[in-house]
């Protein structure tokens, strides 16, 4: 199955080549490089160098930071042909110079004379929607990747506060996408995270406060729903970001008096934040961000760090897969601390 997986891919970018008006002088199939078997060895008219293709059916980020790694000091052009190829993925190619080809539609080539970065029809069937592109599909995902057993449909709905049915169609769907195993609500990991992961916080809007709330200021907390007195039980603010990654042990320095970054459960609560603790503006430093949680789980399955033994924070602390989907944003420097992020014993590792 992979060898064909390989053929078509290697026989698609010639044809998208073909389609592109770029000639095409030589190629040469499964030729020794460096370190290994190139998939496909490419001479483009008017090129020095040769393109050497590389096929792989749904890379993982480690995947592509191994491959680029491994081909670090050769003097060819490269291009990764993938299945499907996220926003994260195609920005780790671009940085280390490589092109791709996303058989769902996109090209890019960035060699010396032919430089080409445009959507193309796709070369795989790609669903109208996808289920991740739903508030109800990422929920369900979040609550798959964070269990640390099996999980019934019932099970899910009542973690992520959606309906059964809703549940069932979304499982299904996450299945026609080769993200949850057949029969089974059992996650196909890494991919399920980084599929999630191209979703993660695209919406985001942070606002920057003045001054960081204090819990023992009841005067204005009452009004904030912090949720500090039964941590785990209840719904209110969450560590977010760096530090909540840091304290799940994700190998990351942080800056002393660092501003924290929070979660709320609301509209509401952001509203208020902002009218009890002033927006500051962009030139002036910040006692803390706040931004709405994506989703309810964030805001209601959330740890007591110092309980833990993880901090000596008084502020809960947001599952460990949402603080790695936090660390995602950060691009390759986050991907790079996410290879070495082991979270705590009693919790999976699902990137």
């Amino acid at each position: 199955m992979a060898q064909i997986a390989e053929t078509e891919g290697a026989a698609d970018l010639l044809d998208v080549l073909a389609r592109l008006d770029l000639p095409v002088t030589s190629s040469r199939h499964d030729v020794p490089v460096a370190d290994g078997m190139a998939d496909l060895i490419v001479k483009l008219d008017g090129e020095d160098q040769p393109l050497v293709v590389e096929v792989k059916r749904s890379p993982s980020p480690a995947g592509i930071r191994q491959l680029v790694a491994r081909h670090g000091d050769d003097l060819a052009h490269h291009i990764l042909v993938a299945d499907r190829l996220t926003s994260m993925d195609k920005e780790m190619l671009e940085q280390a110079g490589w092109g791709y080809l996303d058989r769902r539609g996109h090209v890019r080539l960035w060699l010396d004379r032919v430089r080409v970065d445009t959507r193309i029809d796709p070369l795989v069937e790609v669903p109208r929607r996808s289920p991740l592109d739903t508030g109800t599909g990422r929920a369900v995902a979040v609550c798959l990747l964070a269990a640390t057993g099996p999980l019934t449909v019932r099970g899910i709905a009542k973690e992520a506060g959606v309906a059964v049915s809703s549940v069932s169609t979304a499982l299904a769907e996450l299945r026609a996408e080769a993200l949850v195993r057949e029969s089974s609500t059992e996650p196909v990991g890494p991919e399920l995270f980084w599929a999630l992961a191209d979703r993660w916080g695209v919406r985001e809007r942070l606002v920057s406060l003045t001054e960081m709330p204090h819990p023992g200021d009841a005067s204005r907390t009452a009004q904030l729903g912090l949720g500090l007195d039964d941590i785990e039980t209840t719904t209110g603010w969450a560590l977010r970001g760096d530090v909540a990654a840091a304290t799940w042990g994700a190998p990351l320095p942080l800056q002393g008096g660092a501003p924290p970054d929070f979660y709320v459960p609301d509209e509401r609560t952001l509203r208020i934040a902002k009218q009890l603790y002033r927006e500051a503006p962009a030139d002036a430093g910040r006692g803390a961000t706040v931004t709405v949680a994506p989703l309810r789980y964030v805001v209601t399955h959330r740890y007591d760090a110092a309980a833990l033994g993880l901090s000596n924070t008084e502020w809960p602390v947001v599952h460990p897969v949402i603080a790695a989907l936090d660390l995602t944003r950060s691009g390759a420097r986050g991907q790079e601390i996410l290879e070495d992020f082991e979270p705590p014993e009693g919790f999976r590792r699902v990137w």
